[in-house]
C-alpha cells in the first residue's frame, strides 16, 4: 500500500488530477481507496467531487488549508451501503501552524466524513455547507469551528465524540441564529453531550437525557439572554435547542455548565438559589420560575480535567418541547406574601397595538391599593403612583419627565401592596 497519496494519486492518472501542485481534484466519476491499516498524507488542497472509500485502520493525514466536498461527492465507509462500518480517520493538521477549512457544498446528509479527528491549535472551521461526520468527532488539539453552519454527528442513535474539554470543542458562534452541533436520537431514552461555546475562550457545554420518537436535536449558545438586555440575576448564556420533528410526548432532563465569568452581579451573589429556567412566551416575565437546584463544581462536561470556576445545574422532567426552545440560568425569587400583588410584569411594549402597551400589574384582592414607583438606571424617579390603576404606558409623570415619553431601555420600578415593603425590579421599554 502506498505510503503518500502523492503515489496512489500517480497510480490512478485518469481518476485523480493534481493542478500546479496546490490542489488535487477527484472527478465525480472516480473511486480511490485507502485500505486498512494505510497511512495517507495529504499536502495539497482538495477539490472532491467522486467517492474515497476509506477501510477501518485508514488514517488520512490532512495537512493542507482547504478541504472541498463538492455536490455528490462521497467518503463512506468499507460497508456495502458505506455507512454501516467504521470507516478511516480523516486527520486535520498543520504542519505550519495555520488555520484549516472544511467546505460541504451541496453534500448529501450522512455522506460525508466517517470519522474526523481535530488536531490543529490553529483551529479548523466547517463552513459553506453542513458537516456530516458519521461515526465519531475527535479532538486531539483545537476547535471546530462553524461559520453559520451545522455539524452532524452521527446516524440515528450513534455517533461520538470524545477528546472534548474547555480548550476543544464546538464554538458555535454568539449570536441567537446560527449553526449547532446535531445529534440523532433513534427513538429510545438516550444521554447526549454537546461540547459547545460562543467563543474560544468560553465553553458552556451541556448534556440531555432524552425521551421521545426517533429525531434529530442541534443545540447553540449564544452571548446574553433571549428576549432580554442584560439582567443581572441571569447568566449571561442562552442555549437554543431545535428539534425538527415535535413530539408532544417527549421528555427531557438537561444539564447545563457555565463558567463564573458568565455571571450577572445578582447571580453571583445568590449563586445557591440558581436553576436553570425556560422561556415561555406566555408568561409576563417570559421566564420562568422553579425550585433552586445545587449548582455543582468543578464542571465535569469534559473527557479531560475537571473545569475550575464552572458550575453545572440540573432541571429534570422538561415536558412539552416545542421545536426552538430557549434556557438559560437564574436566581430571581419573588416572596409572596398577602401583601403581594399576584402579577408583576417586567417589560412593556407602548407602540399602540394593544399588546402591553400598559404596565399591569393584578391585585390579589380587588381592595388592594397599589403603589407604583419607576426609576432611570440612573436611580431618578421618573413615575409615581400611590394608588396605581394600570396606566403607566413609558411616559414620566415626575419633574422634567412629567408627559414625556420615556426612551426605551432597563428601568428600575418598586412596587407594593397595602403599605407593605415595596418590591423591586427590572422593567424594560421597549416599544
Amino acid at each position: 500500500m502506498a505510503q503518500f497519496i502523492v503515489l496512489l494519486f500517480a497510480l490512478l492518472p485518469s481518476i485523480v488530477m493534481a493542478q500546479g501542485l496546490s490542489q488535487v481534484f477527484i472527478f465525480p466519476s472516480a473511486n480511490v481507496y485507502a485500505h486498512p491499516n494505510s497511512n495517507l498524507n495529504i499536502f495539497s488542497d482538495i477539490s472532491h467531487s467522486g467517492t474515497l472509500v476509506s477501510y477501518d485502520s485508514a488514517l488520512i493525514n490532512f495537512y493542507a488549508s482547504v478541504w472541498q466536498n463538492n455536490a455528490e461527492s462521497r467518503l463512506p465507509d468499507e460497508s456495502s451501503r458505506g455507512i454501516d462500518g467504521i470507516g478511516g480517520i480523516f486527520r486535520f493538521s498543520s504542519l505550519s501552524n495555520l488555520p484549516q477549512r472544511i467546505r460541504s457544498i451541496n453534500s448529501l446528509p450522512f455522506n460525508g466524513f466517517p470519522n474526523i479527528q481535530i488536531d490543529n491549535a490553529s483551529n479548523v472551521t466547517a463552513d459553506i455547507g453542513n458537516l456530516h461526520i458519521n461515526k465519531n468527532l475527535h479532538f486531539a488539539n483545537g476547535n471546530l469551528i462553524l461559520n453559520n453552519v451545522d455539524v452532524n454527528v452521527g446516524l440515528a442513535g450513534t455517533g461520538s465524540i470524545t477528546g472534548y474539554s474547555h480548550k476543544n470543542f464546538i464554538v458555535t458562534g454568539s449570536s441567537m441564529t446560527g449553526g449547532g452541533l446535531i445529534r440523532n436520537t433513534a427513538g429510545s431514552p438516550v444521554e447526549l453531550v454537546y461540547p459547545i461555546g460562543t467563543n474560544l475562550t468560553s465553553y458552556t457545554p451541556l448534556t440531555i437525557n432524552y425521551t421521545g420518537i426517533a429525531q434529530s436535536i442541534k443545540f447553540r449558545v449564544a452571548d446574553n439572554l433571549y428576549n432580554k438586555l442584560n439582567f443581572p440575576e441571569y447568566v449571561n448564556k442562552t442555549w437554543i435547542m431545535k428539534t425538527y420533528v415535535v413530539d408532544p410526548n417527549s421528555k427531557m432532563d438537561i444539564n447545563l455548565q457555565h463558567n463564573s465569568a458568565d455571571e450577572g452581579i445578582e447571580y453571583y451573589k445568590n449563586r445557591g438559589d440558581a436553576y436553570v429556567t425556560r422561556y415561555d412566551q406566555k408568561l409576563t416575565g417570559l421566564w420562568d420560575l422553579v425550585t433552586p437546584v445545587q449548582s455543582l463544581s468543578p464542571g465535569s462536561i469534559t473527557t479531560r480535567a475537571a473545569v475550575f470556576g464552572a458550575y453545572m445545574n440540573t432541571r429534570l422532567n422538561l415536558a412539552n418541547l416545542k421545536d426552538t426552545e430557549y434556557f438559560s440560568k437564574s436566581v430571581i425569587k419573588k416572596d409572596i406574601d398577602e401583601n403581594t400583588p399576584v402579577n408583576i410584569p417586567d417589560a412593556i411594549s407602548p407602540n399602540g397595538d394593544g399588546l402591553n402597551d400598559v404596565y399591569e400589574v393584578v391585585k390579589r384582592l380587588p381592595t388592594d391599593i397599589i403603589r407604583f414607583e419607576v426609576y432611570s438606571r440612573n436611580q431618578v424617579m421618573v413615575y409615581q403612583n400611590l394608588n396605581y390603576d394600570n396606566t403607566f404606558n413609558g411616559v414620566g409623570n415626575i419633574g422634567g419627565f412629567m408627559g414625556n415619553q420615556l426612551p426605551d431601555g432597563i428601568y428600575y420600578y418598586l412596587v407594593s401592596a397595602n403599605g407593605a415593603k415595596g418590591i423591586p425590579g427590572y422593567l424594560i421599554i421597549n416599544r
